[in-house]
């Protein structure tokens, strides 16, 4: 008899992440649940099926209903130390230092498809999977071979694939993506009536999942014990136009909410954390035609990326570009600055880039690599 290839399925207690478990049982793989305990107070078993403790969160009870539904073992793994480490603090240090995070990604390369997958590995597992929107598709080689490459969703509108980035190649042969080729209200959703489960109708989530309500200024004075400094909010010739009550309320491109009188619409341009300073100006001011990024992660095979840039020379390679998740893809050019670090110059200047920021860099629905933005 053969062995049905064995897949670990992270389970939020979402409707995604549900599916994809069904969907994967239907496709014959041998399929094992798993919620993160990332940011509760909650704990569960570290490696091991257990009843469903007093108290568990919404969430995990969710998931776990949906296992036992399905007819699969189901593990609660505490996360919460790595979580905190990797994401949290990382998340209030970035905003601390004056740039924009986006902790979705760091929490998908330290976290989703690094830590768990450790796990899956010590639970015997071969695959991994999630409720993301993206596909995983063979691409062939010169010489024959084949190799994976992360891809956009069918379904462009729920196009996970700008978070996805970090993974890094190696991570794509043991990762899989069963959503990756349907819709979330034409499919997932049906599947999920269809099969009874109870969150079939659940609403997405909205905003980062450990700040109650999305407001990061009040969540990072808790966390630090101490209210945001004040300081001055200049314009772009550095006369003084106001006070603000803490820089890290603001974001780049930020027009609402400002608290300044003026003639024409003002804009945040930049956000100096040492000086802890903010400054307005016009919306072109806004407006960059090139950025740096460090951090750099080859999603697509790191030796053919880094011969393709050799051979692109001083005009660099002509990629795709996106600094945020609903963006188009840019026309751009990728090259290595005088330090080594990724340069990305557009064809048209973008509004708003933000240190900070991912940046993602594709060749049509392929995922090429991406980096943060530095300046």
């Amino acid at each position: 008899m053969v062995q049905k290839p064995r897949v670990l399925v992270a389970m939020s207690g979402g409707v995604d992440s549900s599916v994809a478990a069904w969907r994967l049982i239907e496709a014959g793989f041998d399929c094992v649940g798993a919620t993160m305990i990332l940011h509760d107070a909650a704990s569960g078993s570290q490696l091991g099926g257990s009843p469903a403790p007093a108290g568990e969160p919404a969430d995990v009870a969710t998931a776990r209903g949906v296992a036992e539904r399905l007819g699969i073992p189901f593990h609660v793994l505490d996360c919460r130390a790595a979580f905190e480490q990797a994401v949290v603090e990382e998340f209030v240090a970035a905003y601390e230092r004056g740039v924009t995070p986006n902790p979705c990604c760091i929490c998908n390369r330290h976290i989703k498809f690094g830590l768990l997958w450790d796990r899956a590995r010590r639970l015997g597992c071969d695959f991994m999977a999630t409720g993301h929107y993206a596909r995983i598709v063979r691409r062939p080689l010169a010489d024959g071979r084949t190799v994976p490459a992360l891809a956009k969703a069918r379904d462009l509108s729920k196009d996970q694939s700008y978070f996805l980035y970090g993974i890094g190649h190696e991570a794509l042969e043991h990762t899989l993506f069963p959503l990756g080729d349907l819709t979330k209200e034409g499919d997932v959703r049906r599947i999920a009536r269809g099969q009874g489960f109870a969150n079939a109708e659940k609403r997405d989530s909205q905003g980062i999942c450990f700040v109650p309500g999305n407001d990061f200024a009040t969540f990072i004075e808790r966390r630090r014990g101490r209210a945001l400094p004040e300081g001055e909010v200049l314009d772009t010739a550095g006369h003084v136009l106001g006070r603000h009550h803490g820089a890290i309320r603001y974001t780049v491109g930020q027009r609402k909410g400002l608290g300044i009188a003026a003639e024409r619409p003002l804009y945040v341009t930049a956000i100096d954390a040492v000086a802890n300073t903010v400054t307005l100006g016009n919306e072109e001011s806004l407006m960059a035609g090139s950025l740096v990024a460090d951090d750099w992660v080859w999603t697509a095979p790191a030796n053919e990326m880094e011969a393709a840039l050799d051979s692109a020379g001083p005009e660099g390679l002509a990629v795709g570009a996106k600094i945020r998740y609903r963006q188009e893809d840019q026309t751009a050019r990728l090259m290595r600055d005088e330090a080594g670090r990724m340069r990305i110059d557009f064809e048209v200047p973008q509004r708003g880039i933000a240190p900070g920021q991912a940046v993602v860099i594709y060749r049509g629905d392929i995922v090429l690599g991406g980096g943060t933005v530095l300046r």
